[in-house]
């Protein structure tokens, strides 16, 4: 399993990769195309809607213990349901895919919350 840090060591250059931090690989199932992080389409597109997805919500008592924050955000069966709700937004617009796919968790010292935002876009027929 890959961890979910946004920030992976790149040991060739002695520095850190952003990710995009859903931290599962994207299967091959969406009918769309998931295009993560900086990922660009091949060919030209014409960009629809940005979509987002968020929420926040107060800490519940199991992710804190004696005033410490254990865990945060989502695990990995919630970030691919956002990921499902996304996708079906996106087919509603008619789009062949979504693009600059990112997930980001944000906390304070009462609330928690998430942001899962991409750009649906559609292909262009070269003329």
């Amino acid at each position: 399993m890959q961890t979910t840090s946004y920030y992976q060591p790149n040991y060739q250059t002695g520095t850190y990769d952003q990710r995009a931090g859903l931290g599962f690989q994207i299967p091959d199932k969406y009918p769309i195309e998931i295009l993560i992080g900086q990922e660009k389409p091949q060919t030209e597109t014409q960009e629809i809607e940005k979509l987002t997805i968020s929420d926040e919500s107060p800490i519940q008592p199991n992710q804190e213990y004696k005033g410490r924050m254990l865990n945060r955000g989502n695990d990995q069966q919630q970030k691919k349901a956002l990921l499902d709700r996304m996708v079906a937004q996106a087919q509603d617009l008619g789009a062949s895919g979504l693009m600059n796919v990112n997930y980001k968790v944000f906390s304070s010292a009462k609330t928690t919350g998430y942001i899962l935002s991409g750009t649906a876009f559609r292909y262009v027929l070269k003329k």
